[in-house]
């Protein structure tokens, strides 16, 4: 027995609409995941910060440290979210601590709260310390906003030298961060 061409070609047709039809009715009720993938910088919120969980991009956790750090950067922007001064300068080092006293960090921090922060990449850089790359969403005071970026809300991004186990944050100096109005 021999089949014509135009019956195959509907029997085949038939099969990947059947086919079809199966696997939405499997896939039917399963939520799908609203997680970015790794790979993918989550999108700035259209209001607020965000999440203050703190994120791995898929480069990021390519690095030995990659937990250390995240870790560690998760307590410091809680203790910041949180006004915690001891909490905050248990995450840097003491010279960074040192140069910014209790009252003066909660001045600078008062009204701020940080969110959508995601670690980017880490860099090994010489005697086993590391620099950190980090993007995040703040808000704050006008009033308490950086004098070149008066604004409410902030997308920053920063480079972050980290030393020690666990790796606490280093002094940072002039043009570390990025700091944009959005």
């Amino acid at each position: 027995m021999r089949l014509r061409g135009g019956t195959v070609a509907v029997a085949l047709l038939a099969a990947l609409v059947l086919a079809g039809v199966l696997v939405a009715w499997l896939g039917a009720g399963r939520a799908v995941s609203a997680v970015p993938p790794l790979r993918a910088a989550p999108p700035v919120p259209p209001s607020g910060v965000g999440s203050a969980e703190v994120l791995l991009s898929a480069d990021a956790l390519t690095h030995p440290a990659h937990e250390l750090v995240r870790a560690q950067l998760q307590r410091h922007y809680d203790a910041i979210n949180a006004k915690d001064y001891a909490a905050w300068a248990a995450t840097v080092v003491p010279e960074r601590s040192a140069a910014l006293d209790e009252p003066a960090w909660r001045e600078a921090y008062d009204s701020s709260q940080d969110g959508t922060i995601r670690i980017d990449r880490i860099d090994d850089l010489a005697g086993g310390r590391v620099l950190v790359r980090v993007r995040f969403v703040s808000i704050q005071d006008v009033e308490d906003a950086p004098v070149g970026v008066p604004a409410r809300r902030i997308c920053w991004h920063g480079s972050l030298p980290m030393s020690g186990e666990p790796p606490l944050i280093e002094q940072t100096g002039g043009g570390s961060s990025i700091a944009a109005p959005c």
